[in-house]
């Protein structure tokens, strides 16, 4: 007998293979499933929450424009509140200027002399603050400063005013300054004081 035979290669055991398999793939089936309900739990909470942000901004929304409304309503009765202008005792705008110092004044023209409003509480120096404090809406133009016909005295700043929305900024207020722009609807809004 030949004593050099190889004995039989062992086969693999498919059986125990497939087994194998199968079982994984129950196990990633079990692990989907539970990050399949894991998500749409998740889902559900989110679209939840986006619903209750909605709702808040709703509200929110709602909330300012009655606050808008309210200060609209306020700024009204406040310029319907103004008294009439004082008639100023000179025809020269550099002298005036300095006469006018203990609040906030709204200047105009009236062709052979000026009127002026005092302005020292209330909505309508907040609304002209506001505009003053409008760094966005000033911004330098060319060429000369325009001839205005209105202008606001602050403490800090004479701002002369023209419409178009041009006009000058003086920071040593005086009556001249550099051409400039101004927010928008700053000249409407000091027009509307002496009307």
């Amino acid at each position: 007998m030949n004593q050099n035979i190889r004995p039989h290669a062992k086969q693999p055991n498919y059986r125990l293979l497939l087994c194998i398999g199968l079982l994984v793939c129950l196990v990633l089936d079990i692990l989907f499933f539970v990050l399949f309900l894991s998500q749409c739990s998740r889902a559900g909470g989110l679209e939840d929450e986006v619903k209750k942000l909605t709702e808040a901004n709703q509200a929110l929304t709602s909330q300012n424009t009655m606050l808008q409304q309210q200060s609209d309503a306020a700024l009204t009765t406040a310029v319907a509140a103004l008294p009439d202008p004082t008639t100023a005792q000179t025809t020269n705008l550099p002298d005036l200027i300095p006469q006018l110092t203990d609040a906030v004044y709204v200047v105009r023209t009236t062709g052979e002399g000026y009127q002026y409003l005092k302005n020292s509480e209330g909505a309508v120096l907040d609304k002209l603050n506001a505009y003053r404090d409008d760094a966005s809406g000033y911004t330098a133009a060319e060429g000369d400063a325009p001839t205005c016909s209105y202008w606001v005295l602050f403490s800090d700043r004479v701002i002369g005013l023209t419409d178009g929305g041009n006009g000058f900024v003086s920071t040593d207020r005086t009556a001249t300054g550099s051409a400039t722009t101004v927010p928008s609807g700053f000249y409407d809004f000091v027009v509307s004081l002496f009307a």
